[in-house]
Formats: structure tokens, sequence, C-alpha cells
């Protein structure tokens, strides 16, 4: 069985107004599922990279838990 990927990942909201947006999405390649965190609070203005550690995490959790 082909390991599920995470794909088709973005940003709700318009892209350049990523700041604004309040969510970040993808979907598992295997199940279709689509997986979304809300944007990550933290002292710096830029959190892009606290939410994608965030989601790259759910996505780690629901691969364990539906495709196990």
């Amino acid at each position: 069985m082909k390991k599920p990927e995470f794909t088709d990942a973005g940003w709700l909201g318009p892209r350049d107004e990523m700041d604004l947006a309040s969510h970040r999405f993808g979907r598992c390649s295997e199940c279709r599922e689509n997986i979304c965190v809300e944007k990550a609070v933290t002292d710096t203005q830029n959190t892009r990279s606290e939410t994608n550690e965030l989601l790259d995490h759910t996505f780690r959790v629901h691969i364990k838990l539906k495709h196990s």
C-alpha cells in the first residue's frame, strides 16, 4: 500500500492577505479527507512555520489513526 501524502495545501483567504488568513488546510492523498488547522498564535507577526508544524502534526495523527 502506498504511503499517504499531504496534498493540495493552502491558506483560507486571499493569497496576498496570508497574514489575515485564519486557517491552513490540505488533503490526504489516500482517503481524500480534508485536514484543517487554525492559524497558530505567536508573539511574532509571522506564524507560517508554527502553523505548518501544527498541520504536519495533525496529518501524522490522521495517518496513525486512519491508515495504520
